[in-house]
């Protein structure tokens, strides 16, 4: 069999399927933010917060946009011009599986901001080991504090879910 013969059957045989993964979508959560805390004040004090988070998210496997909740908890060393603390945000997803959400929060407070954009990572759970980040609203300066208002969240898994 000549080269070109050789070439040409090669060719007419077809290409092996080559697996290509599934792109990974982060799934985007919008919605609001109702947590309790003992208040900011002008000297860092030791303190903690406690509230709840609602979302609708959507993307990588969520089908259609899907309602989840959150409990969020935390501690702080903070005061009204920096906040330094520890956040932990469990998702409780429709079908009873949860995500473990550790967000270290280390930034000063500017006057008259709102908000704050806030990064960390899916501890355990659905998601786990993928990055997230998130805009949360800011306590303001006085006791006790109630902090409502919007919140986002965008969880980027690091592989498909199987």
């Amino acid at each position: 069999m000549s080269a070109g013969c050789a070439a040409a059957a090669l060719l007419s045989a077809g290409t092996a399927a080559v697996a290509v993964p599934a792109p990974v979508l982060p799934v985007k959560c919008v919605g609001t933010s109702d947590i309790q805390s003992d208040g900011l004040k002008d000297q860092p004090t030791p303190q903690t917060y406690k509230g709840t988070r609602s979302y609708v998210c959507s993307g990588d496997d969520l089908l259609v946009p899907t309602a989840v909740e959150s409990v969020v908890e935390g501690t702080a060393n903070s005061s009204c011009t920096k906040l330094s603390a520890t956040t932990r945000e469990t998702l409780t997803w429709p079908d009873g599986t949860t995500s473990e959400i550790e967000i270290p929060i280390e930034v000063a407070i500017e006057p008259g901001r709102a908000d704050l954009r806030v990064t960390g990572t899916v501890m355990e759970g659905k998601y786990a080991g993928a990055g997230v980040t998130g805009t949360i609203p800011l306590p303001p300066c006085g006791l006790p504090a109630r902090v409502a208002g919007p919140a986002a969240l965008t969880i980027t898994p690091t592989a498909p879910l199987a």
